[in-house]
């Protein structure tokens, strides 16, 4: 009984367990707190409930392919009729049953199950390309969110270096106001500079946390859950940030990306609707066959058993089922017209795509060159600016420029560094998105 009382406390208990885990997987806490980019990506495949929806699409065109082939099989049925009559004048009592098993199958329809199957299989295909445009369009934003919040982290970096030096020059300028060296209204600028610098630093603390709502929703992941990025080697991730040639971006973005491959199938498609069209013009052939018995008592008295009727009436037959079209008041000429259009329409649809996405992709190389050179100029601005801004704090110091000066100067430092980083960011997302476009997994 001990025994008994113990293995059902174990049980009890991993349920339990169970149905904690199913709580927190349908409230999208993590297993993991700390992401790399790889890791945000490989999370978002496997939980992003907008790429599970796209999953699902995917069951379904494999599930119609699968039934796509079935139609070529044969359908079985069966059937059973049971009955009771009576005779009044006779003063009798009849029972009587019919019982049958009967198979159809189509041998020809001019290839429309055949073509249908092949459009099913273009279809799954469709729905993982759709599956894979999806997944992209996640990445670029997951990249996105992710450095954003590196880039935020940076800012606040600087901005606490800032912060700090600001609040040695309202001290020090407050000494300098009490022994009447600068004037009132000059500490009063130093102490607004400083509240300004301060509440800069706590609207990036809200950026940041703002990116992490961006970033757990990308993942489907609770909002309430804390969790942090892991931050790349900087070294390690300029080093992978060389631009390729632009020959060798557009042949591997034109063989990869999915809304190419779409545009292609959907005039595949649209050719299989034509055949399936035109196969209304051809007859259609089917066999069928079945065997089927019955019995009847008209006689209760009667000694011939329902056993034995049953023997007695079993019969098989066999036949061929011919359908000629001659005349449907050109209801097929024009189903197989309108299908022709759409041909045309998916090729030229096509067209466009193969243009808009070539276009795009150039402007989007010349883009990413810019952006590059954007970055190198901010850098060397920021460099210089940072170099300014110390030299005035140290002339400060010591007397030798004002307040407004250093002020001056210091809001040209901010200004500066949030350029800088606006271009280094702006540059390494539109890098990893070339990536993303060529087909490349994604690193930092």
């Amino acid at each position: 009984m001990k025994k008994i009382s113990i293995i059902l406390a174990c049980l009890c208990l991993l349920v339990t367990i169970g149905f904690s885990q199913s709580v927190d997987y349908q409230q999208g806490n993590p297993k993991k707190t700390q992401f790399t980019l790889e890791e945000c990506l490989q999370y978002a495949e496997e939980n992003n409930y907008s790429l599970q929806t796209a999953g699902l699409n995917v069951s379904a065109s494999e599930i119609n392919l699968r039934q796509a082939k079935e139609n070529i099989a044969p359908s079985i049925s069966a059937s059973a009729s049971q009955g009771l009559g009576t005779n009044h004048y006779q003063k009798s009592v009849s029972w009587n049953g019919n019982y049958g098993i009967n198979a159809n199958m189509t041998l020809f329809n001019g290839l429309s199950n055949y073509n249908n199957i092949q459009k099913n299989k273009l279809l799954v295909d469709q729905s993982n390309l759709e599956l894979e445009q999806g997944k992209n369009n996640i990445r670029v934003s997951i990249i996105q969110a992710f450095l954003n919040i590196m880039m935020n982290e940076d800012l606040l970096v600087y901005q606490e270096d800032v912060l700090k030096s600001s609040k040695e020059q309202m001290d020090q300028g407050e000494q300098q106001f009490q022994v009447g060296q600068i004037l009132e209204s000059d500490y009063k600028m130093l102490q607004a500079q400083y509240t300004s610098d301060r509440f800069n630093m706590e609207n990036t603390k809200i950026n940041i946390q703002n990116n992490y709502l961006t970033l757990k929703n990308l993942l489907s992941i609770n909002p309430s859950a804390e969790i942090s990025i892991v931050r790349p080697d900087s070294a390690t991730l300029f080093r992978s940030l060389e631009v390729p040639e632009l020959q060798e971006v557009m042949n591997q973005s034109m063989n990869y990306l999915p809304t190419l491959k779409i545009s292609e199938n959907e005039v595949t498609s649209a050719e299989y609707d034509v055949k399936i069209q035109k196969a209304n013009y051809y007859p259609s052939l089917g066999l069928n066959a079945g065997i089927s018995t019955g019995y009847n008592n008209n006689n209760l008295a009667e000694n011939t058993g329902w056993g034995t009727q049953l023997w007695h009436g079993l019969g098989e037959n066999v036949g061929l089922n011919l359908s000629i079209p001659i005349y449907n008041r050109s209801s097929v000429r024009h189903s197989v017209q309108q299908a022709q259009l759409r041909v045309q329409q998916a090729e030229l649809s096509q067209k466009e795509t193969e243009y808009q996405v070539s276009r795009e992709l150039q402007q989007y190389y010349l883009d990413v060159l810019s952006a590059q050179n954007d970055y190198r100029v901010a850098e060397a601005q920021k460099d210089a600016y940072e170099a300014n801004y110390k030299a005035y704090t140290f002339k400060f110091k010591y007397g030798s420029v004002t307040a407004v000066d250093l002020i001056q100067q210091q809001t040209n430092y901010l200004n500066q560094l949030n350029r800088y980083m606006q271009a280094k960011y702006t540059y390494v997302l539109e890098r990893k998105i070339l990536d993303v476009y060529m087909g490349i997994p994604v690193r930092l």
